[in-house]
Order: C-alpha cells, then sequence, then structure tokens
C-alpha cells in the first residue's frame, strides 16, 4: 500500500509539477503523503529522506517518496529475514538439546 502511494505521489509530483511547484499548494501536498506514509511505514528515516521534497526543483524530479518507501521495504524484510532464520535456528537447537 505505501509503494502505491508513494509512485502515485511522485508521479503528480513529476506530471503536475507546475500546480505542485507553486509553494503553498505543493508544500501542503508534501506533508499530506509524508504524513500518510509515516502512519503507514512508521519510519523516521523515511521520514526524513521525504524531506527532500521540500528542496525546490529537486524534490520535484527526483521519485523521493518511491526511494524511500523501497527502502523501508528491504529494511523489513531483511529484519524479517533475519527473524526467521533465528526461529529456525532456535528449533534446531532444542530439537537437538531434547534428543
Amino acid at each position: 500500500m505505501a509503494l502505491g502511494i508513494s509512485i502515485v505521489a511522485d508521479i503528480l509530483d513529476f506530471l503536475a509539477a507546475p500546480i505542485f511547484g507553486v509553494p503553498i499548494i505543493g508544500d501542503i501536498f508534501d506533508v499530506i503523503v509524508t504524513s500518510l506514509l509515516y502512519l503507514i511505514t512508521k519510519s523516521k528515516v523515511s521520514v526524513v529522506m521525504n524531506l527532500a521534497e521540500f528542496i525546490p526543483f529537486l524534490g520535484d524530479f527526483l521519485p523521493v517518496y518511491t526511494v524511500s518507501t523501497i527502502l523501508w521495504i528491504a529494511k523489513d524484510q531483511e529484519f524479517d529475514k533475519l527473524l526467521i532464520i533465528k526461529k529456525i535456528f532456535n528449533l534446531f537447537s532444542n530439537k537437538q538439546n531434547n534428543v
């Protein structure tokens, strides 16, 4: 869900650059998208990365939301893999101790 929102927000940011280039309108859009993504991901690192959207011109042409969300997904999946490996290791070590 977060990735879909990020992709749509980056596409809108790029295609509607003249509209979102207006400081107040663009900033309101950026605050709404950043807040929505934080509610979904709870990632403070992503919020800091999304602050690049407030840099004039640079934030409007780079896919900041998509990149920060992909990094969050990669970090989250790496954590899950480590957790699964630990559970498997504990499972095998418990069986060996019980035998």
